[in-house]
């Protein structure tokens, strides 16, 4: 009976996992087609490029325009990662020390800017804006990228910090430690790769914005998500997988970041 059971289990476990890679491959593979779609120098677009060539990224590091969005974009997103990391370590420090009744409350009110839908927030944002005169703005952009990147920070400290053992604070505080000194000597030393994590996850969902971006952009201020767009909508033309690998490389180049940390760190 067993022998019978076991190649039905494995037969299984088989089929389950070829849905999952099929399943995956499906989910990826539009992603991974612009990357051959952008080494060409044809007018138009082909998947598999008849005569490749750079020609399409020499073409975008030479436009002006798209430079300056790509530019505004990194600006923005180092601004909002800076801000988000420093607001939301502190906040998921003072959340892990709250008692067990109130936190669940104060984690929740973190939560809630992935919990609203963007188009509210952005639409809020907007109306909010423009009274202040802030519509249009970098640092109105920023101040709300760095909104929706804050429960990123804080739910990834915030686990990390559960995880500590109270023993080296206590000893610190004990040998005469202030609470900053505690937490720079001790504390920072073992979350700086969650630190490290919390602040490309903050720069990644700056960098990828779109919804907020639109309503607060403006015509002068536009951001690389947002220009990139307004191509798709206004002027299909083939530098766009390019410009779309680029969007993607970025990204990726910090959490290879990351993954070198974590080794260095083993």
């Amino acid at each position: 009976m067993y022998s019978q059971y076991r190649p039905r289990h494995r037969f299984a476990r088989i089929l389950l996992a070829a849905c999952a890679v099929l399943t995956i491959g499906f989910l990826l593979f539009p992603v991974l087609a612009i990357i051959p779609m952008s080494f060409n120098d044809a007018p138009r677009f082909e998947l598999i490029p008849s005569n490749p060539s750079f020609e399409q990224y020499r073409r975008l590091f030479a436009s002006p325009d798209w430079m300056e969005a790509l530019w505004r974009s990194v600006r923005i997103a180092l601004i909002v990662m800076a801000a988000a990391t420093a607001i939301g370590s502190a906040a998921a420090l003072a959340i892990v020390r709250l008692p067990s009744r109130w936190r669940p409350v104060v984690e929740a009110s973190f939560m809630a800017p992935q919990i609203i839908p963007s188009v509210v927030i952005a639409a809020s944002a907007y109306f909010l804006f423009i009274h202040f005169g802030m519509q249009g703005t970098i640092s109105g952009i920023a101040i709300m990228h760095t909104v929706i990147a804050l429960p990123f920070v804080v739910v990834l400290l915030g686990g990390r910090l559960q995880t500590l053992s109270p023993d080296l604070t206590q000893a610190s505080s004990n040998l005469g430690a202030g609470p900053f000194r505690t937490f720079w000597h001790i504390t920072i030393p073992q979350i700086r790769t969650a630190i490290v994590g919390a602040g490309l996850l903050a720069f990644h969902a700056s960098f990828d914005e779109v919804v907020l971006a639109l309503f607060l952009s403006g015509a002068r201020n536009k951001t690389l998500p947002v220009k990139l767009w307004d191509s798709i909508l206004f002027e299909v033309t083939p530098i766009l997988p390019a410009i779309s690998v680029l969007v993607l490389s970025i990204p990726m180049l910090g959490m290879l970041l990351l993954l070198l940390l974590r080794i260095r760190r083993m």
